[in-house]
């Protein structure tokens, strides 16, 4: 059941009269009916998802509720091991079993092993890897301190199973949902407005233009051979608007429940592809995800290196810069293997390290030069120049992240850089399709400022204008609406 479908609509619908008039004068009954729908949702794609969700979230409702009780720091560092092995054991099971299999199989055969292993048919649970993450977060925020144990199991069942973020985020932390969950919720027309703009937002993006974008990059993509320099650039480009557009439409229907159901989700895009450099644009994508990994993976390795190492300088370098090395490299080697049991995605997780260990080691030479010539950092060629390269490093390492293979990826770049690549591109009769990209970029360069692109605009205009406007984004999508297009990250 997508957001998108008319089948969710309809659920909505039902879950929102019952939740706001019928269950809203008692907390517990509202959060009751929340997770049966939530379960109800979630189960529809396979009722055998279900107890998976259910046991991973009863063994975290049990350990961080026995890491509270323990005083011993002995005992609830184990229970605190204990929770980790289960909810990473179970993701490496469901998500990387045959992955590591083969890749043992392929090592020992390059020192001339046989070895007889069988792989195994698992079905992978949608939604998992954001699921476990939080369940993750719930574990070690309890064992730091940071957060209390839920005692009401229902809330925590909630917390974990939330369905407009259980399929691909935002990864809302228990920290912050819990006290949400908690606390009563009263309908508020203002953010339910707004809700509706952002889900209407993120409607269009997913339809409108992620889905059109997919039909041409599939095709170029299933037979990179047949196309000359100028298509393969043509079909990358289009791939850059696709994923953007599914997963920042996704997060903004997401975002946009939330708020018709009276909770604030976290912002999960800020207009990546206006980031004039690297290290910016992974502030501004998959800010829930990005934020996760910087608290939980590189914070931590980053503090265990510094402890290690006790000079100012590592043999050549600065121990700072080792630091930052180091952090960033098993930061984004395991980003690049969330993202899914392949070699292209871990080929593309180390090019964002190595990318942004550039930016940081070229950070404060730029800033002495751009200081000495006198330069401001917010000089609009500058920024212009920065948001150009930013945006062709991203597309070019999106063809390892969209390609079944390293082998396949390479193609694709050497297709590129080709006599071809001063050919008239293909023609896939989309021109209609740029003429809406560059609409959907303007209005999001024009509300950059505000939560989503649609989030301001119009509200000063006469009330006929803007509701033509919204007439107008409603026809595009219903005229656009086919088949309906599974969101890229449900595979994540």
């Amino acid at each position: 059941m997508l957001f998108t479908s008319s089948t969710f609509a309809l659920f909505f619908l039902f879950v929102f009269i019952f939740y706001w008039f019928v269950f809203s004068r008692n907390l517990n009954c509202q959060n009751f009916f929340l997770l049966v729908f939530s379960y109800i949702f979630y189960g529809m794609w396979d009722w055998r998802f279900l107890i998976l969700l259910f046991i991973i979230s009863g063994s975290g409702y049990l350990i961080a509720d026995l890491i509270q009780k323990k005083g011993e720091q002995r005992i609830r560092k184990y229970l605190f091991i204990l929770g980790l092995v289960i909810n990473v054991g179970t993701l490496v099971v469901f998500k990387y079993f045959n992955f590591f299999i083969n890749g043992f199989i392929h090592f020992m055969a390059v020192f001339g092993f046989i070895v007889n292993l069988h792989t195994i048919n698992i079905i992978l649970p949608v939604g998992i890897s954001f699921y476990i993450f939080l369940s993750i977060s719930y574990i070690v925020d309890v064992y730091q301190h940071k957060l209390l144990p839920e005692r009401n199991f229902v809330n925590l069942l909630l917390t974990l199973g939330f369905f407009p973020i259980i399929l691909a985020g935002p990864i809302q932390r228990p920290i912050s949902l819990l006290p949400q969950i908690k606390n009563k919720r009263n309908f508020d027309y203002g953010r339910a407005t707004d809700g509706l703009r952002q889900i209407l937002w993120g409607v269009f993006m997913k339809i409108v233009i992620a889905d059109n974008c997919a039909v041409p990059v599939n095709t170029i993509f299933s037979d990179i051979g047949a196309y000359s320099g100028s298509t393969l650039v043509l079909g990358i480009f289009l791939f850059t608007v696709q994923i953007y557009t599914d997963f920042a439409g996704y997060s903004n229907i997401a975002i946009g429940l939330g708020k018709l159901l009276g909770f604030n989700l976290m912002q999960n895009f800020a207009y990546p592809y206006f980031a004039k450099n690297i290290r910016e644009f992974w502030t501004r994508w998959n800010i829930s995800l990005t934020s996760w990994f910087r608290d939980y993976v590189f914070l931590p390795v980053a503090y265990s290196v510094s402890g290690s190492i006790k000079s100012e300088r590592f043999y050549f370098f600065k121990t700072e810069i080792v630091i930052y090395i180091i952090g960033v490299s098993v930061t984004w080697l395991l980003t690049g293997l969330w993202h899914g049991a392949n070699y292209t995605f871990i080929t593309w997780g180390v090019i964002q390290g190595f990318f942004l260990v550039l930016n940081h080691i070229n950070s404060k030479p730029r800033k002495r030069f751009l200081k000495r010539m006198n330069i401001r950092n917010d000089n609009f060629l500058l920024a212009s120049v920065g948001r150009i390269l930013t945006v062709i490093i991203i597309m070019f390492s999106w063809i390892f992240f969209r390609a079944e293979t390293v082998k396949q990826a390479l193609v694709y770049i050497s297709g590129i850089f080709s006599s071809s690549l001063f050919k008239m591109p293909d023609d896939f009769g989309i021109n209609y399709l740029f003429i809406l990209i560059l609409m959907l970029f303007f209005i999001e360069w024009k509300g950059r400022k505000m939560e989503f692109g649609l989030s301001g605009l119009g509200l000063k205009w006469p009330r006929i204008a803007r509701w033509v406007m919204y007439t107008c984004l409603v026809a595009a999508i219903l005229w656009f609406s086919g088949e309906e297009k599974q969101f890229i990250y449900f595979n994540f």
